[in-house]
């Protein structure tokens, strides 16, 4: 009995170190390890399967000026505001993660790309009509903005082109205005313009 006790204390305490692994410290959503694995075997299942797969990479607008202006610690507060937005709306099977420094990805098995769009769109207005405040002083930061991307699988794609699709899809949401959602297709004048 003492070693089956030991046993099951000795696998609590690894899944335990497997977590923190996969977990980023600043957020504690999935980390970019855990971001790639997911999307793996969500690419997999979605080819076997043939059932929807959907991506959006998203990004804090202007983080940097934010950064600078206020200093890192308000810049670790927008990155935690941001991140809660993003699980609050996101279903379970999604996986939120930090994809680094102030990007973030959605991995969406089973989303089609409209209920992504709806997803994204939901989370961004949501990150738009808060006002932030600065912990330490209760200074107004203004809002805070994100621009989207979103992809959707196509069958037999790799991983490398459906992220470079996100990532394409993104960088025009940014050169368009900033906070915006860009998918794929004809239908990417969705987006609303910065206000």
């Amino acid at each position: 009995q003492a070693t089956s006790k030991e046993v099951t204390k000795l696998r609590d305490n690894l899944e335990r170190v497997r977590e923190e692994a996969m977990t980023d410290a600043l957020t504690g959503i999935a980390n970019r390890k855990r971001f790639d694995e997911s999307l793996r075997k969500a690419r997999r299942e979605s080819d076997t399967q043939g059932t929807p797969l959907s991506l959006v990479l998203c990004d804090i607008d202007f983080f940097k000026r934010f950064n600078d202006t206020w200093g890192h610690q308000t810049g670790d507060q927008i990155i935690r505001f941001v991140a809660g937005c993003l699980t609050r709306h996101a279903p379970e099977s999604h996986v939120v993660a930090r994809y680094g420094g102030e990007e973030f990805g959605i991995v969406m098995p089973g989303a089609t790309p409209q209920e992504a769009y709806a997803i994204a769109e939901k989370i961004r207005s949501t990150v738009e009509s808060k006002k932030l405040l600065r912990k330490s002083t209760n200074e107004d930061l203004g809002n805070i903005t994100i621009s989207m991307g979103i992809a959707s699988f196509e069958a037999g794609e790799s991983i490398e082109t459906l992220i470079e699709r996100a990532d394409t899809h993104l960088y025009r949401s940014k050169t368009e205005g900033r906070n915006r959602t860009t998918t794929d297709g004809a239908e990417n004048q969705l987006g609303r313009s910065a206000a």
